[in-house]
């Protein structure tokens, strides 16, 4: 039946999936514009690479505005802004983006094709109606609202169908998606390089927080603030992915000693993101609502840092309680008492820290991408039309 559970082995493979030169080609499509990063491209991007060290040639198909981080990605189309979820989503509608992306999925160069966001216009949705080979879909979303599925129910409803397997990165994903598009899902998480970041070994001076994340309304940056007014001692506080003119409304009224303790750095690259995980105390992810998984909480996690988060059921599928903290979305006053209890106990950092590490094993891409890689066999075995 569609959409049926996948087991551990189909001993059914129709060809070698893994090891030796690669032997089979898989397009991974991302509705998301790669040229503004986010959690799905990040997601894509570590999927890519541990594919190829696992014989598997994977090409990377998304929209692409300019040439930057163009290297290996298939263009298809460009991008324009779309409110939705709380959010600006940069997603290609062209028709001209549509037919790429059919050329490209029925040119017989691949062997499956593996949507992230199976239901978003043109990219994804146009190769889950069109592709003639295994779908597998990976969805990440999770809403009080059924947005683009409201619409278009019956439209991917059909897609859905055609899918040999279903994937959500959490529990709170395939929540959202069931209630149109109901069936069995995978949860197979969000992948992190624990690898990279376990060994991150920086000079943790106890009064620095950091947040990692996008100035958007949900993901709770002005209860951050507000909360960071308030705390004893002398911290600093690091944004990563919020540039100055960002934060700026966000600052007024409050005292100049405590703006000039507050450091936007903008959009940074890999490494230099690193080295803030390397030199911070205490992570906060202060979102609203609206997050299924919580990819910076695991890398935070992984690099041995302790986590204020959220009590959001996306995040709990993430951090046991053990890892730091979690406080009612939107009250600056707990999530104020929390960052402090942690910046004035190293003892109480050094063990969530280490429960983080510990934790976040499950997300690293050597599990992570094996378990994907069993899907992929699934659908490839399964007889063409029984998605």
């Amino acid at each position: 039946m569609p959409g049926s559970p996948a087991p551990a082995n189909t001993g059914r493979l129709v060809r070698p999936l893994g090891g030796g030169r690669p032997s089979v080609r898989v397009a991974l499509l991302c509705p998301y514009s790669w040229s503004h990063p986010g959690g799905v491209q990040a997601h894509v991007a570590g999927l890519a690479r541990a594919l190829a060290r696992r014989g598997v040639s994977a090409d990377i198909i998304a929209p692409l505005d300019g040439e930057a981080g163009s290297a290996g990605i298939v263009r298809a189309g460009r991008s324009i802004s779309v409110r939705s979820n709380g959010s600006v989503q940069r997603v290609a509608i062209s028709p001209a983006a549509a037919l790429e992306v059919a050329r490209l999925v029925r040119s017989g160069r691949y062997d499956l094709v593996h949507l992230h966001e199976p239901m978003l216009p043109v990219v994804c949705l146009t190769a889950a109606l069109l592709a003639p080979g295994p779908i597998v879909g990976t969805f990440h979303k999770s809403s009080p609202d059924l947005g683009w599925y409201r619409p278009f129910a019956p439209l991917c409803r059909l897609a859905a169908r055609r899918m040999a397997c279903r994937v959500a990165v959490s529990q709170a994903a395939r929540a959202h998606v069931e209630r149109v598009c109901p069936g069995h899902y995978e949860i197979v998480p969000n992948g992190v390089d624990v690898a990279r970041l376990s060994r991150l070994d920086g000079t943790r001076s106890g009064n620095r927080v950091l947040f990692v994340g996008r100035p958007e309304a949900r993901k709770g940056l002005s209860v951050l603030i507000g909360a960071f007014a308030g705390l004893g001692g002398r911290p600093r506080l690091d944004l990563v992915g919020v540039t100055r003119s960002e934060v700026a409304p966000l600052l007024r009224g409050m005292p100049p000693e405590a703006v000039a303790r507050i450091h936007p750095h903008g959009r940074v690259d890999e490494a230099t993101r690193d080295r803030f995980l390397a030199a911070a105390d205490v992570l906060s992810a202060p979102s609203l609502s609206r997050e299924s998984f919580g990819l910076v909480i695991a890398e935070g996690m992984a690099a041995g840092l302790p986590v204020v988060a959220s009590d959001l059921d996306g995040y709990r599928e993430v951090m046991p309680e053990a890892c730091g903290a979690f406080v009612p979305p939107g009250e600056p006053d707990a999530l104020r008492a929390a960052l402090q209890r942690l910046l004035d106990h190293p003892e109480l950092r050094a063990s969530s820290g280490a429960a983080g590490r510990a934790a976040a094993r499950r997300f690293d891409w050597a599990t992570v991408a094996d378990r994907i890689l069993e899907l992929y066999r699934f659908a490839m075995a399964r007889p063409r039309g029984s998605g």
